[in-house]
């Protein structure tokens, strides 16, 4: 399917104001061409209108002076107002005009900008090329160049126009979420846009692969070819195409890639504060926003998609032109898929203080579930070895989908295993994963007994509804503890529980380096113990600190206590073992499991004592 792109504003209007420098007709314009090139235009013509060219203007006997005789209004195109800045006191110095506009461009700071820079460039300021010069400037030059070369005839100037690469970055990113093949009309593979690095970043982190030909560029994504981002991060800089952070940041965010962005320093000064509206999904009167959140799905009111007129008039056109092509093919392989549903699992990994507005995990959480459009949602903390059930990278979860739905549960909790990087573990490293065997041991048993008693948001299956109807049991309040407030809100309701305890749904996590680090984590977990109302859960909690009080008293409780605890980590070793996670039989030493014992009742009363008087740290 073919998408005709609107022209290059950052083209067009470099060409509208060296025709406005020289004394040349404007170009025409027209209804679909982006708002901010038309509102150059008249402006540009308002203005020799009122006082001619500029040549007539500065050889007429006294150029006017005094109040100003009218306003232009740029609504709120930043270009506009820098070029017409720079045009008036260059060629129309003293001209009696103002410029105004929208409250947002009224806002923006009077810094020099690459837009003033080229303005100044295209007026024929001599500034010499700084290092790495912003892509925008090179632009000017190359363009102001072009426009006065003496072998380049009127017709010629035409061939500057291009298809603009920014817009395209909105296609580049609905195919690398939904998949399929798109040909972007107009665009051409060496490129005066800076913008044109958008095909290499999605051909190097989302596997959308492009191909140029006489008529555009045709772009697509097959997954089995799609060699997915080491960890699931990416790192890309901004600085010289600061109009692709949109699509980029939404393009990580549906597929469940973190991004580490730098050079976005400028991105509060654009048409919205983009950095904010992107963490909210707002669109804020931004068009490239509205297109971005468009694109990967979110919801767009209808009077919030107005302002995408500013660059991309037939956007909404060319969306519904895709949606309704998927919806008419007959061999049952649409060109572009339009949304997500078909498959089963939307897989969330909220990390905190990247993307969660720095409010906490708990908050990041809510954010993703309420913005999944699948049945389910598969929850990872963002530093979890995923399980070989899914591949994030890919956004690949369809392995599941028979077994998820035939399971039919509203909580699925899956297995963890704890291991630790070193082939040497430390002796810290040694007790934490003895004990996470046997927390691993009893959450199983308990669950498939039907007395759940733990699960954990490192690896848990959930049905979305069910989440929300939960929600407000979760304690906002509280920064953590998403996991257990919700086993206990569903078990309160009634929801099924279920279980899967096998090796392609387990996740690995890794000990935590120091002693400090691992009292600050058990507090944080204690800290919680105040909150539960789950009768099964507090009968657990009271029998183990019960037992371990007894054995401060009459340590010959270890005799009793010490073959049982041992046994759930042996049993959960074995399970490990049997289902050929490792490769030869892990075992937990016996003395590291009895030293285990012996610290056990000191450590967890000082971490129930912590995390009593600190939870509101948390």
């Amino acid at each position: 399917m073919s998408i005709k792109l609107p022209i290059s504003k950052s083209i067009a209007n470099r060409i509208l104001l060296l025709q406005a420098i020289h004394g040349d007709p404007l170009m025409r314009v027209s209804a679909d061409m982006p708002d901010d090139v038309i509102v150059l235009h008249d402006a540009l013509q308002q203005i020799r209108d009122t006082f001619g060219t500029p040549a007539q203007y500065a050889s007429s006997p006294s150029p006017s002076t005094g109040e100003p005789e009218g306003a232009l209004y740029l609504k709120n195109c930043g270009t506009a107002l820098r070029f017409l800045q720079v045009h008036l006191e260059k060629c129309y110095p003293g001209a009696p005009i103002t410029l105004t506009g929208d409250p947002r461009l009224m806002e923006r700071d009077g810094k020099p900008t690459t837009q003033t820079t080229s303005a100044l460039i295209l007026h024929g300021e001599d500034i010499p090329v700084a290092e790495n010069e912003s892509p925008y400037i090179t632009m000017s030059r190359r363009i102001r160049e072009s426009y006065l070369s003496p072998l380049r005839g009127e017709p010629e100037r035409g061939l500057l126009l291009e298809a603009d690469w920014s817009a395209a970055s909105y296609w580049y990113e609905y195919v690398a979420i939904h998949g399929g093949e798109l040909l972007l009309e107009g665009l051409k593979e060496n490129s005066l846009q800076g913008d044109r690095v958008v095909a290499d970043l999605y051909a190097k982190h989302f596997g959308v692969q492009t191909t140029f030909t006489p008529e555009g560029a045709r772009i697509a994504k097959t997954p089995s070819l799609f060699s997915p981002p080491p960890e699931g991060r990416v790192r890309v800089g901004f600085t010289n195409c600061p109009d692709l952070y949109p699509a980029v940041a939404l393009t990580c965010e549906k597929l469940s890639i973190e991004l580490h962005a730098t050079g976005t320093e400028r991105l509060r000064f654009k048409e919205s504060d983009r950095l904010e509206a992107v963490r909210l999904h707002e669109v804020r009167n931004d068009h490239r926003m509205a297109m971005a959140l468009m694109a990967a799905d979110f919801p767009v009111a209808d009077d919030e998609q107005q302002c995408i007129a500013k660059s991309y008039p037939r956007f909404i056109e060319n969306l519904i032109q895709i949606t309704t092509e998927s919806r008419r093919s007959t061999d049952g392989q649409p060109t572009v898929k339009t949304n997500v549903t078909d498959t089963p699992l939307t897989h969330i990994t909220p990390i905190k203080g990247v993307n969660d507005d720095h409010l906490g995990k708990k908050h990041a959480l809510s954010k993703l579930i309420h913005a999944a459009q699948t049945e389910y949602v598969w929850l990872h903390d963002d530093d979890v070895i995923l399980p070989k059930a899914i591949d994030v990278r890919r956004n690949d979860v369809r392995c599941t989908k028979d077994r998820i739905q035939s399971i039919n549960a509203d909580i699925i909790i899956l297995p963890l295993r704890m291991e630790s990087e070193s082939a040497n573990s430390s002796l810290l490293e040694k007790l934490q994963i003895a004990e996470y065997a046997a927390i691993q041991e009893l959450t199983m048993r308990t669950a498939k007994a039907g007395r759940a008693v733990m699960c954990s948001g490192a690896n848990l299956i959930v049905r979305r509804e069910a989440w929300l109807e939960c929600e407000p049991d979760l304690h906002p309040e509280i920064p953590s503890g998403d996991d257990m407030f919700l086993l206990e809100a569903m078990k309160r309701r009634g929801m099924r529980i279920a279980v899967i305890d096998e090796p392609d749904y387990t996740a690995v996590v890794r000990p935590v380096p120091t002693w400090r680090a691992f009292f600050r984590q058990r507090m944080r977990w204690a800290g919680k113990a105040p909150k539960y109302t789950d009768p099964d859960i507090i009968r657990c909690g009271t029998l183990v600190v019960a037992a371990n009080i007894l054995q401060l008293l009459c340590p010959l409780i270890i005799l009793i206590k010490f073959p049982i605890e041992y046994s759930l980590i042996r049993q959960r070793e074995i399970t490990n073992h049997k289902s050929q996670m490792t490769n030869k039989e892990p075992r937990t030493p016996w003395y590291v499991a009895l030293l285990l014992e012996f610290l056990y009742p000191f450590y967890l009363l000082l971490s129930l004592l912590g995390g009593l008087f600190r939870q509101k740290k948390w």
